[in-house]
């Protein structure tokens, strides 16, 4: 009966949480039918060929997203074994029992994982060669310069950009357009 209240749980928190789609919830329902299939013991081996049939999802990547997001978030407790012939150790989380402050705050954290921003800001000479390179004149590279070197390579959104690259090709489009 405790694994009935688990699933009711699950959907309850479902409910309140943004931050799940409905190819977490395919892949929880997947995980949950093979919890039962295991007579409920926790933890549970899975294959992710199995769960990927159950929670009809195609992509290795959605699956893989939506593992590392469903332990990310709280619901499931996930140790992969990079072994197919072995099988990854699931644990379905009691929502009753993880009452406590430490897995509220587990759960209430952003689910991606944030990638480390590898930017380094170019030198002026790198920048006037990519605009020579495309037959634009120094005068525009010192301006795009310019213009980012004192937005300390940020966007218009605040965050810092990745590529300068790209930044460069919006700026030439736009130094296009307005021609």
């Amino acid at each position: 009966m405790s694994q009935t209240k688990d699933i009711i749980n699950f959907f309850a928190h479902v409910i309140k949480d943004n931050r799940l789609h409905p190819s977490h919830i395919s892949i929880y329902v997947a995980l949950f039918q093979c919890w039962s299939m295991n007579r409920f013991q926790s933890p549970f081996r899975v294959y992710r060929g199995e769960v990927m049939r159950l929670g009809k999802v195609k992509s290795l990547g959605t699956y893989h997203k939506c593992i590392k997001e469903l332990h990310l978030a709280g619901f499931i407790m996930y140790s992969p074994s990079y072994d197919p012939y072995i099988g990854s150790l699931v644990d379905i989380v009691d929502f009753e029992e993880s009452g406590s402050s430490v897995h509220k705050a587990f759960r209430e954290q952003k689910l991606s994982v944030q990638k480390e921003s590898l930017f380094s800001a170019p030198e002026f000479h790198e920048v006037e060669l990519y605009f020579n390179e495309r037959d634009l004149p120094s005068v525009q590279a010192h301006e795009f310069y310019s213009f980012y070197d004192s937005q300390n390579w940020k966007l218009s959104d605040g965050k810092l950009m990745n590529s300068w690259q790209a930044a460069a090709r919006n700026w030439i489009s736009k130094e296009n357009k307005g021609s």
